[in-house]
């Protein structure tokens, strides 16, 4: 009976917690949420639902909440919580290429090669349209390469093909440069 009592409570909490932020009530709502949080074991996801109740607010500090959790969830090993989380805060900035390079580097990391072709090829439209520098793409292409050559199980046996592929959609001469990575 009690064990129920309580449920009822949680469950009326997490309600009375809607009502506020659809009110906009921000700093009651995060008390309660505070509150609330305490009865969630899951760190990442406590962080992940803070972060969704200040992007529901209009408030900014919500990004840094989703990167939070989506550090622990990688720490975790749950990396399609982060990435879910990674792809949202695209969503809220498309041209933020550090967003697009986790994507990249997670897509790579559980080989799901559309989605790393996908994410690699908007990233080299954001470097066209001068949104990334070269050094950010060279750091990830390096990063990737060595991912390549130390994989002992050679699951990614298409990473390499892919960046090549992809580099030939480079301008030059960080394409060339590219090359001498990849060709080494």
């Amino acid at each position: 009976m009690e064990r129920a009592q309580n449920q009822k409570e949680k469950s009326l909490a997490w309600f009375k917690l809607a009502d506020l932020i659809a009110r906009g009530e921000r700093e009651k709502a995060l008390s309660v949420f505070r509150l609330l949080a305490h009865s969630l074991s899951d760190r990442a996801y406590v962080l992940q639902i803070e972060g969704d109740i200040l992007w529901y607010l209009d408030d900014q500090s919500s990004i840094e909440k989703y990167k939070q959790a989506a550090f622990l969830y990688q720490k975790e090993k749950r990396f399609v919580d982060a990435i879910s989380i990674y792809e949202h805060l695209l969503t809220v900035r498309p041209k933020a290429a550090e967003i697009v390079i986790e994507l990249i580097a997670f897509y790579a990391l559980i080989d799901w090669v559309d989605k790393f072709r996908e994410r690699f090829d908007y990233l080299v439209h954001l470097l066209n349209d001068g949104h990334v520098d070269d050094a950010k793409i060279e750091k990830l292409v390096k990063e990737l390469i060595q991912q390549a050559q130390f994989d002992e199980s050679s699951t990614k046996q298409w990473l390499l093909p892919q960046l090549e592929a992809t580099i030939t959609e480079i301008d030059q001469p960080l394409a060339g440069r590219l090359k001498v990575l990849l060709n080494n």
